[in-house]
Order: structure tokens, then sequence, then C-alpha cells
């Protein structure tokens, strides 16, 4: 597991910094693969360069640790032996009864690579130009040349191995029929440790590979372990997948597999040259059953509907920015555009004030039509499994629930403005002890609590239930009534709250004055171009400014003011964090998010490693 760990750190690193177009391994993955990550470092030689990135703060900080694990000098991340010049890649590739977990790296320099692992006494073969590396069941491989470096981490799926006429073919017995899944699963966790603490092995040689297998693992555990049927049961699947794997390792580097993820439309369509990252996922649906087992769902379908998706980052200039999109089926789609057909209320925002504000999240969605298609998404997911009993309980829920009502009560559009932390001292009951008598004594203290400040607000066309709701309240004695608003007693809570209904708005806060003002038209606007346009274009919207959080944090939350003194240089370093969705165009939902980058740092790579060489500090 320490050899994927550095393939891993050596992937990223590399990703940091590429001088130039070189070949590109992507036409090697197969055209089923259900995800793929792509680092593209052609766009980042721009930001920084290689030499810039190994003088800078986490340049030579990995470089140093790689050298104390070696014993031997890195100057330059160039030495591990990737080429720099080209595209890195994760890519996942599943069937029934197998799951490979592949990292694609292009080759500069294969006896560089080659130290990587003799370094960390990791033993490998070599045939002819060919390096193999296998780990103790084989079910970790590693292979390399002169062009490329695979690393593949496959795992057996319980699901398919538990199937009767699997473990017929495979000479499989079940030792514990009786036993629970969680009896097999601690003994699973079992072996997987043993393994790790207590098995030795005896490395193939290159004949052995050349056989497709590895035959000479010597495994030299306790007697009564080499007698337990489970674990010879674990050993004789883990050799199954030995065996898939080796086929597939053997496959991807012969170029047997001519179906290439390019003759892939969808993943094609969605490679942009701009973005230094991207992850693409083929079907939403599908890798998530390959992580899931069908067993434990019973046949239900949570994402039945979802098709692509993929995520991008984009690290420029004055910003850094990240993209999502994601395909739905028609039926699914049609929903979505039917529930976000509302868009958040105007008058909103004549009670947004940007001096005040450190954050918002806004929200609008069609409560009237989401209630409407909730059983029908309900059945979509349950309908196979539970048919009868989900038509019984759409019949009840339209039934029970008016939805028109009910839209008109709570249309579905709401809006929270964090205004910071604030410090209140409250009092609370104890007992102090007299140790002589063994008598408690109740007595009254104080301490003070850190609580949010924040407004609240959604829209209401029919305020009679809420009315009711105040006038019993008020009877209770549990809500009191000030000029023009209310204030919510809640028994053993420091918070306060106060709320009011205006202009077919009902109001939420922690602020007495700030909703006294509310309630007295004396509330003060102000919204920048950008905070309106997001706000009002998008079904959800957010806002975040850390460097307005910056010195507002009390010093007993972060134990000290040490601590609280790193976390505000870090806050202030931050710039204004921007989320929101867009506009559904056919069957494709997307969202972005940003962070603006200080007026005073180059372009988005320099300052992330800026922020993190500070927070070192």
């Amino acid at each position: 597991m320490n050899s994927f760990f550095r393939c891993l750190t050596a992937l990223l690193l590399a990703g940091l910094t590429f001088t130039s177009s070189a070949q590109d391994l992507v036409h090697k993955i197969p055209s089923n693969a259900l995800a793929v990550a792509t680092i593209q470092g052609k766009n980042l030689t721009e930001l920084m360069s290689l030499t810039e990135f190994n003088n800078s703060f986490l340049g030579k900080e990995l470089l140093a640790k790689q050298a104390k694990k070696s014993g031997e000098s890195y100057t330059t991340i160039e030495d591990l032996g990737f080429n720099l010049a080209s595209s890195f890649y994760y890519f996942n590739q599943s069937n029934d009864s197998v799951t490979y977990n592949c990292f694609l790296a292009p080759v500069k320099n294969a006896a560089q690579v080659d130290k990587l692992y003799t370094q960390a006494d990791q033993k490998f073969s070599v045939k002819g130009n060919v390096r193999y590396y296998y780990n103790v069941d084989s079910t970790e491989v590693a292979r390399w040349n002169g062009e490329m470096f695979l690393f593949v981490i496959a795992r057996g799926k319980k699901e398919y191995f538990s199937k009767p006429e699997v473990m017929e073919r495979f000479g499989l017995t079940n030792p514990y029929p009786i036993a629970d899944s969680v009896a097999i699963d601690s003994a699973a966790a079992a072996v997987d440790s043993l393994a790790a603490d207590t098995i030795a092995v005896e490395y193939a040689e290159p004949a052995a590979v050349e056989m497709g297998m590895q035959d000479s693992v010597v495994v030299d555990t306790a007697e009564a372990y080499s007698s337990d049927p489970f674990f010879k049961n674990e050993d004789q699947k883990k050799s199954i997948v030995a065996r898939w794997t080796e086929r597939m390792v053997d496959d991807f580097f012969a170029g047997t597999d001519k179906t290439s993820i390019l003759n892939n439309n969808d993943f094609v369509k969605n490679i942009d040259p701009k973005a230094e990252a991207t992850i693409w996922v083929s079907g939403v649906d599908k890798l998530f059953n390959t992580y899931v087992p069908t067993t434990y769902l019973k046949g239900l379908g949570f994402l039945n509907g979802y098709g692509s998706g993929n995520v991008k980052l984009y690290l420029e200039d004055k910003s850094i920015r990240m993209t999502s999109s994601m395909t739905f089926s028609d039926e699914i789609a049609t929903v979505f555009k039917k529930v976000h057909k509302r868009k958040l209320n105007k008058r909103f925002l004549k009670y947004v004030n940007e001096d005040r504000m450190i954050g918002y999240l806004g929200y609008a969605v069609d409560t009237k039509a989401y209630l409407e298609e909730y059983p029908r998404l309900m059945s979509k997911i349950y309908g196979s499994v539970y048919a009868d009993e989900i038509g019984m309980a759409t019949d009840l829920f339209s039934l029970l629930l008016d939805e028109e009502a009910i839209g008109k009560v709570v249309k579905g559009d709401a809006l929270f403005i964090f205004n910071g932390l604030s410090q209140n001292e409250v009092s609370y009951k104890s007992y102090e002890y007299n140790e002589e008598n063994f008598e408690s004594k109740e007595v009254m203290k104080t301490k003070k609590e850190t609580l949010p400040d924040f407004l609240m607000m959604f829209s209401s066309e029919d305020t009679r239930l809420i009315d009711k709701l105040i006038a019993y309240g008020v009877k209770k004695e549990f809500v009191k009534k000030g000029s023009g608003y209310y204030e919510l007693s809640i028994p053993k809570s420091p918070l306060a709250l106060y709320f009011t209904i205006k202009d077919n708005i009902v109001f939420f806060g922690t602020n007495k004055m700030e909703m006294d003002n509310i309630a007295s038209d004396r509330s003060v606007a102000k919204v920048s171009a950008k905070n309106k346009k997001m706000l009002l274009s998008s079904n959800y919207a957010a806002y975040f400014s850390a460097k307005k959080l910056s010195g507002k944090i009390p010093s007993e939350e972060f134990g000290g003011a040490e601590k609280l003194e790193k976390t505000n240089r870090v806050l202030n370093a931050l710039g204004d964090i921007y989320m929101n969705s867009n506009p559904a165009k056919g069957n494709v939902l997307s969202a972005q998010m940003s962070m603006d980058i200080p007026a005073n740092q180059p372009n988005a790579l320099k300052y992330l490693l800026s922020i993190i060489e500070d927070a070192k500090k």
C-alpha cells in the first residue's frame, strides 16, 4: 500500500509542473471506463514554471521528504522519472465481479521510477523493458516501461462471489452459513489486518510473470489461521481477482482493447483544454451501483435517471473556478424544470445590506410543483419493490395535502443572511457541593456563549396559519409581542429569536434592532450588481467573505490568541467565495463555484501555494 501512496503523490506533484505538450496516454483508457480524472499540465506552466515550484515552500518540503526517505538528493520533481510534459490520469473500470482503480502516468526515465521502488525496499521483476510489481496478494499491481506507468488496485465484489453459481464454479464454500453479515465483515477485516502484519511474500521471477500469475507467494502465518475455512475462502477469492488483474494489465500494455475512451462522444465533448483538472463520470447511477451492492439496495433505484457528469477546475489570473454539470433522463429533467421554475422574491433585496453581511444562502423552488412531483419521484425509487405500498402512499399523500394551499403558505423561496458572530452572557443553574455534609446547593452562574447573528426570510402569500400560530404562542406566553415584531422564547436556549411578517415575507432573525428596523420601514439596502444577478437568476446561490469574518471570532472558540491569530491570517488571505446554479439547458443542470484572487497575487496557482505556506507557518 505504501507504493500506492508514493505513486499518487508523484502523480499529483507532476500535475503541478508541465512544460509542453508530449505523448498523451488518454487513448489507452478503455471506452468502458466509468470515471476518468485528468490533470492537464500544459496550462499550468504559464502559471508557475518547474523551477519556481521546486524553489517554492511546498516544493522544497516535498523534495526534502523524498530525499529523507530515499537517502539520496532530490533537487527537482523531474527526478521522480515521470514525463512532466504530458497529462496524468485516474480511471475506474468495473464489471459485475471486480472493480479496478487505475492510475496512469507517462514515463520519462524508467530507471528513476525503478529507484522509487528499490529505495523503499519494494521488489519488482523485469522482463525485457517492462517492470512488474505485485503486493502481497497480487490485487495491487504496478507495471511500467519507458513510455507509461500503470498502477492498479483491484477489489472483488462481495455480491458476485456470494452467488451460489459463482461459488460452485470456483469451488468456494461458505464457512459460516449461519453467521450474519456483521460477523463475516469482521472476519474479513481480520484477514486484511493479519495479511498486512504477518504475511511474508517471495516475489515472482520474470518466468513466473510470463505464466500470467505469481505462483511463488509464500504465506508464513500461524497454523490456526492456515486451517481456518474463512481464510482459505478469502485467499481463493483474492487469487481469482489477481488472475483477472494480471490479464487486465496484460491487455492494457499489449493494446488488445482497440476501443478507446476517445470513442466516447460524451467524454470528448466534455474535454476543455482550458481546465487544469477534470473529473468525468460516464453515469452517476452506474458508478453508484459499482460501490453500493444491489443486495443492500434490494432493487431500489436511488439514482435512476441520472446520467453522465463532470467537474472542471480552472486556475485563472483573477479567480479559482470550479464548474459541474449533470445530465438527466427526459423524465427527471422535466421534474427539475417544473420545480425550478420559481425565482427568488425580488423584495428580499430590500433587506440585504452588504456592509453588514458576511455571507448568504438563497434558494428558490416551486413548493406546489415539488409536492406534485414528489410521489412520482418516490415511485421511481421504490416502485419496483414496493409498487402497491407506494401506490397507496401516493394516493394518501395527495388526499391529505392540498399542494396549492401549501404552495401559498410556503412558496419555496428563501434567503438566509449571515452577519457574523456575537458573544452573549447567559445565566445557568449549577450546584455547589459541601464535602462535609454531602449536601448540594443550587446556584446561578454566568458564562459567555458564542452565537450566530443572522436574518432569514421566506415568501408567503397566505399567512393565516402563521397568524394563528403566533396567537397561540402569545396565549401560552412563549411568544412576546413587541412593536411590530415578536420575540420567541425558547426554554434553556441562549439564542433569542425575533420574527415579523411584512410585504408577504416572513422574517426570522437574532438581531432585535434589525427586526425593529424591518417592522418600522427603516431598513437600509445595499446590494452589488454581481450579488443581485446571482440571487435573481439562480435557483441556488451562496456567497461568503472570509475576510469579513476575520476578527469577529472570539479567541475562546480556538483555544487561545495564538491559534486565533493564525486563523485570522488565513481568513484575511482568502478571497470572496461565490456559488450558484445555472438555468437548465435541455437535459443538463450545471453549477459553478469560484473564489476571487487578491489583487496582489499573480495567479491562482501561486496564490494557493502562498496560502499553504502561510498556514504552515
